[in-house]
């Protein structure tokens, strides 16, 4: 099970999370999170770990010269673009960066996953589609973090795992319900940020641990 952890802030985070089995950390550059980090900081953690865990690139309505600036400066495994961006936007963001795979967040909210299914038409109108999808639970006030669980069932039910990229579910994943998510689900990959918080933006150990224990057990 891919197990991501979203909002690491310091390089010394980044290692305890690296060294407890994460497969994955979040580096978030979005302003107005209070996980949001500066591109040296980001570099000061892409130093600090070693090439065992990928690091993933949060935008949220980044520009395209934003996000390739960034990325000549950090060296990032993946790009998360948890925003409001296009298919177009995706294709000329694979088409500057085609080494760093893309996965596109949705927030939802709906009773099915139309709204998925559009976009990844246009997405192949465009001739380019997300490496993964990951889905979060919506919330009007934020693009993510926010603790809201996302909509299992609805997954579950709606999500065309043989035909849409891989999923990564997200949204109010704790060390008490990942277990129960995961089988609920059956993701690629599951991801979190305030679920190991002790304080917003402050991973605790403790949680961490058993978040990626139980995700492996499961």
């Amino acid at each position: 099970m891919w197990t991501k952890i979203c909002g690491i802030r310091d390089a010394e985070t980044a290692r305890m999370v690296a060294d407890l089995g994460a497969s994955a950390l979040g580096l978030n550059f979005y302003a107005p999170s209070p996980r949001c980090i500066s591109v040296e900081t980001a570099g000061e953690i892409a130093t600090a770990v070693s090439k065992n865990v990928a690091l993933v690139g949060l935008f949220v309505n980044h520009s395209l010269e934003d996000i390739e600036t960034i990325c000549q400066s950090v060296s990032l495994d993946l790009l998360q673009l948890h925003g409001d961006e296009t298919p177009e936007f995706l294709a000329e963001l694979a088409e500057r960066l085609p080494n760093l795979p893309l996965i596109r967040a949705f927030r939802v909210r709906e009773a099915n996953l139309e709204s998925i299914a559009a976009y990844l038409s246009d997405c192949d109108r465009c001739g380019k589609r997300p490496d993964y999808l990951l889905i979060d639970a919506y919330s009007p006030d934020a693009f993510g973090g926010t603790g809201k669980v996302a909509p299992w069932a609805v997954i579950q039910e709606y999500y065309q795992f043989t035909e849409w990229p891989p999923l990564i579910l997200a949204g109010g994943l704790t060390p008490e319900n990942v277990a129960e998510a995961i089988a609920a689900v059956q993701p690629f990959g599951v991801d979190t940020a305030s679920g190991v918080e002790s304080a917003p933006g402050m991973k605790s150990e403790e949680l961490v641990a058993s978040f990626i224990n139980r995700t492996k057990k499961a």
